[in-house]
């Protein structure tokens, strides 16, 4: 079976078994899973919504969430076979107490498959922690595990770093 490691910005379907693997904070992932054909698809971004400076859209949870729904579609699934679920969006970067960022991500991915009429089966978000996340592309199983005492030497990709030095402005 093929393991794929996500990074922010990566949106993966595939329709043959395949392990999906990513870590978040306030980072959102959403496991779509076609549960006739067994397709089943990934994405991972940081911002609720695009802003100046985001040279990759699907680092933004609209652009990131539509491209992943779109995808699946495009591979053979039927929306009203597909299934959601939900992971990340977590508190865990002091430095954005004054925005939430990781509940803007949520609520971006939820009124997108709203949108869509894809209902969530499953979510864990908005934890302190963060977490782990492996997706079983054929069978719609995921596996979670938390991250303590580490989140913010594990969770900060290069890109985020610019965002905390604040580089890029809201």
């Amino acid at each position: 079976m093929k393991r794929i490691i996500l990074n922010v910005g990566d949106i993966v379907v595939s329709s043959e078994p395949s392990i999906l693997e990513t870590v978040l904070g306030s980072c959102v992932s959403v496991c779509l899973w076609d549960v006739q054909l067994r397709i089943g698809g990934m994405n991972h971004f940081m911002l609720p919504q695009m802003i100046d400076g985001i040279k990759n859209p699907a680092y933004c949870g609209m652009e990131s969430t539509d491209r992943l729904i779109n995808t699946i579609l495009e591979m053979g699934a039927s929306i009203n076979n597909i299934k959601a679920k939900i992971f990340g969006g977590g508190r865990v970067i002091k430095v954005y107490q004054r925005f939430d960022v990781g509940s803007e991500n949520v609520m971006a991915a939820k009124k997108l498959l709203m949108k869509y009429g894809i209902p969530i089966i499953s979510e864990l978000t908005g934890d302190k922690h963060g977490t782990k996340i492996v997706f079983y592309s054929a069978t719609g199983k995921v596996f979670v595990k938390r991250i303590k005492g580490h989140e913010e030497s594990i969770l900060r990709s290069p890109s985020e770093e610019n965002l905390i030095r604040g580089e890029m402005r809201w």
